[in-house]
């Protein structure tokens, strides 16, 4: 059996910020500059400045304590904080609330300034009342052309792998 993980649907919607999505990303609040701009090799992303805010809400999965024990939800993707301006982060709040913050202020990149980086896959603490997940970015406290650049939101449900414990072919049972 091969061990590759098999990729399903993600639960942000429109995380490459392509058309309508502002329908499902919300402001918070009125402070700052929010706007989505396209680059080439990159596609659609958002650019947040002046501490503003946005953020989506994703139902989870109905899973019972002991099935979460194998299970992990898993955020991931990129970002560029142009001008390594202060407050540039991405909030997660459950809806047990617990709030996980994720510090992109002053992160040397490892790449250069002028390139995107990609944030591994992140995982999130999930417990079995957490019916609902914001993913809530914010934007750098700077202004102007400088701001935290985002996009290709992803957040992916990993299950337990399979695991065979018997065929029964013809009428006979085969053990693994």
């Amino acid at each position: 059996m091969s061990e590759d993980e098999i990729r399903g649907r993600n639960l942000i919607v429109r995380g490459d910020f392509s058309d309508g999505w502002d329908d499902v990303w919300k402001r918070v609040g009125e402070q700052g500059y929010v706007a989505r701009f396209e680059e080439t090799g990159i596609g659609y992303y958002v650019m947040m400045n002046q501490s503003s805010v946005i953020k989506q809400t994703f139902e989870t999965a109905c899973l019972s304590s002991a099935q979460l024990t194998k299970a992990q939800y898993r955020l991931s993707f990129k970002y560029e904080n142009s001008g390594d301006g202060t407050n540039s982060k991405v909030i997660i709040r459950t809806a047990s609330g617990v709030v996980d913050p994720i510090d992109l202020s002053g992160k040397p990149p490892e790449q250069p300034q002028a390139d995107w980086n990609y944030f591994e896959p992140y995982p999130l603490d999930v417990v079995e009342d957490d019916r609902s997940i914001d993913i809530e970015p914010h934007g750098s406290a700077l202004g102007g052309v400088a701001g935290l650049r985002l996009t290709d939101f992803d957040v992916q449900l990993h299950l337990a792998p399979l695991v065979l414990k018997s065929v029964m072919l013809d009428e006979r049972s085969y053990e693994p």
